[in-house]
């Protein structure tokens, strides 16, 4: 349970949230009575799923953005309304660990089933967020996308499949005697949690309609989706179309207007916010938002901060050790970093995205070079120019803040941004293996 009063309560209707989207939106299997235990005081693991599932994390970020600026008053509004969110984006994690393994410029034969998988989900949630489109998700996901689901692990994709594996162990242990196979039927369950993932994407979208920031919100969704389905599939990308479909595929921008609605609608000071919206303000500021944490996300903070001179010593390192082991292929190059990792924290998000083959914007090039030392030499140039990417986007977004507080006569709405982004800022300086870094937006 979180020291923090508010964190508690948050923590507490986020789980009820989840259990409530469960029972209305997942459809009926082994998988969906497990989620429902698993959330529940009858599971004894319950402290450790919250955290591997990354909602510690998520809550203890909720209260780090709104605390001081909402009183006891508002509280309940914004409770019930981040605990919606939070639940949507539990299942968008299982979701989006869907294309785990597809950052490989050559996929498998499991790999591309697996992305028509992605591409079907994709496709759905851009339907279902569309105005007055009312499809079930079972229907948008039924067929082919619903076979290629029930043959994927959910545990196998994911960052901690030893520790799902063991708490689905415990379910059955707590279900004991009614079925032989239960740990396998919570692990191949992974279409309900898709399901879920639509339809409570729904209903976060359709509880902002009336807000000043509605239209932004179902924009920015929207926009994941399409961004996430061009990455995987595009043949080449420019470094700048990359960084950009980043930053529109990691819902920083949606999760920061859904926040800063319910803030404006708690403490009652949404009148500013329409002009903001409808002239590109607010829009431009969660762009730059969006790009730093995305390129915090994968490239890490330690190593967008290092000095040139520092990151280029670290290619020219690589590139020496290259040429004495004899090393030709792209792929060493990649095991070259991943061996430099075990004593640079700094490049502790690429080796979790080359362990885990994701997409990374700092990896793209490198892993579609010819050989060893054109894979490094991409590698040391998209770095270079995402870190200066990083730099002018900084200072783009100290600037914008600064022109929301005059505009909007209040720090409250540029406050949330600052705060969300300096959170992810100190989460991904933190090794991924880290109880700290466990989690990821």
């Amino acid at each position: 349970m979180p020291a923090n009063r508010r964190a508690a309560q948050l923590q507490e209707a986020t789980c009820e949230a989840i259990i409530n989207a469960v029972r209305r939106h997942l459809p009926k299997s082994a998988y969906r009575e497990f989620t429902l235990w698993a959330f529940s005081s009858s599971n004894p693991r319950r402290h450790e799923y919250l955290q591997v599932t990354g909602l510690t994390q998520l809550v203890t970020m909720n209260v780090t953005l709104v605390g001081g600026l909402v009183d006891a008053a508002g509280w309940p509004v914004v409770e019930r309304k981040l605990a919606l969110m939070n639940a949507y984006q539990y299942f968008e994690t299982i979701a989006d660990n869907v294309a785990m393994g597809l950052g490989a410029p050559v996929l498998s034969e499991a790999g591309r089933e697996r992305l028509e998988l992605v591409t079907a989900f994709n496709r759905a949630m851009i339907q279902v967020l569309s105005s007055g489109r009312g499809t079930p998700a079972v229907l948008l996901l039924s067929g082919h996308p619903q076979r290629i689901a029930r043959r994927a692990s959910a545990f196998d994709l994911s960052l901690s499949a030893v520790k799902h594996a063991g708490i689905a162990e415990e379910y059955a242990r707590h279900r004991a005697g009614e079925s032989l196979n239960l740990p396998g039927e919570v692990e191949f369950g992974l279409w309900g949690a898709l399901v879920a993932d639509i339809e409570t994407c729904r209903d976060v979208a359709d509880a902002m309609d009336g807000s000043p920031v509605g239209e932004l919100i179902r924009d920015g969704l929207v926009s994941r989706y399409r961004a996430v389905d061009r990455t995987l599939r595009a043949p080449s990308l420019a470094r700048m179309e990359l960084a950009s479909l980043g930053a529109h595929s990691i819902l920083v921008a949606p999760t920061l207007a859904y926040g800063i609605g319910v803030l404006a609608e708690a403490v009652r000071a949404d009148e500013a916010l329409p002009a903001v919206v409808s002239d590109g303000l607010l829009t431009d500021v969660l762009f730059d938002a969006a790009l730093l944490v995305r390129l915090q996300n994968d490239v890490g903070t330690r190593l967008l901060r290092m000095a040139g001179v520092q990151q280029a010593a670290l290619v020219h390192r690589l590139t020496r050790r290259a040429v004495e082991r004899r090393k030709t292929l792209a792929a060493d190059a990649l095991a070259l970093l991943v061996e430099e990792a075990q004593t640079e924290a700094a490049l502790t998000r690429l080796h979790k995205d080359i362990a885990n083959e994701e997409v990374n914007v700092a990896l793209w090039h490198a892993r579609r070079a010819a050989d060893t030392d054109g894979a490094l030499r991409a590698f040391g140039e998209s770095l270079g120019y995402l870190a200066d990417l990083y730099t002018q986007h900084y200072g783009r977004l100290t600037a914008g803040l600064s022109a929301l507080d005059e505009r909007l006569g209040d720090r409250r709405v540029s406050t949330v941004i600052e705060r969300f982004v300096k959170f992810h800022e100190r989460m991904y300086a933190h090794r991924y293996t880290e109880k700290y870094g466990e989690y990821a937006i």
